[in-house]
């Protein structure tokens, strides 16, 4: 750095400094006077140990009384019926479509000699790059292996 940016910096560093100076007196002045409209409260010390009230005395002698729960035989009887509606459910649900990593996987694993790209294109009706990126995937998981470039046999 020159000599002159280096005395800039200085004197705006000193003017900061006098910024500051100039902001806590105005801030002391400011706090004292606000002391003098309404001084702070001192707290009476209090006793080691506090006394109870009327109310916390009362509260603890009060003999403790549980209330006793309907019979949970309605309850058992409810829950069995709601299972039997989740099974039903799950019986009607629909079988999920498989991934594109399954779609890939199946080509391959259909083929004897092993799938190329080209081949796993068509068979699945996806881009290049969608194929790309589940052939890694299936690589890295261990599904599937390189034969040649371009050519994938599963393990």
């Amino acid at each position: 750095m020159s000599n002159e940016t280096i005395q800039a910096m200085a004197t705006a560093l000193a003017n900061i400094g006098k910024e500051l100076t100039a902001l806590s007196k105005s801030l002391s002045q400011s706090s004292e006077t606000i002391e003098e409209v309404a001084p702070l409260p001192v707290p009476d010390k209090e006793p080691a140990v506090k006394e109870k009230s009327e109310k916390e005395k009362s509260e603890k002698e009060k003999p403790i009384v549980k209330k006793v729960k309907k019979p949970i035989t309605k309850k058992i009887v409810k829950l069995k019926a709601e299972k039997n509606k989740t099974e039903k459910k799950k019986l009607v649900k629909k079988t999920k479509e498989p991934t594109v990593l399954d779609r890939v996987y199946n080509v391959i694993k259909r083929s004897r000699k092993g799938a190329t790209v080209e081949k796993i294109k068509e068979a699945t009706k996806l881009e290049k790059k969608q194929i790309s990126n589940s052939l890694y995937k299936l690589t890295k998981k261990g599904m599937i292996k390189t034969v040649s470039r371009g050519v994938y046999v599963a393990t």
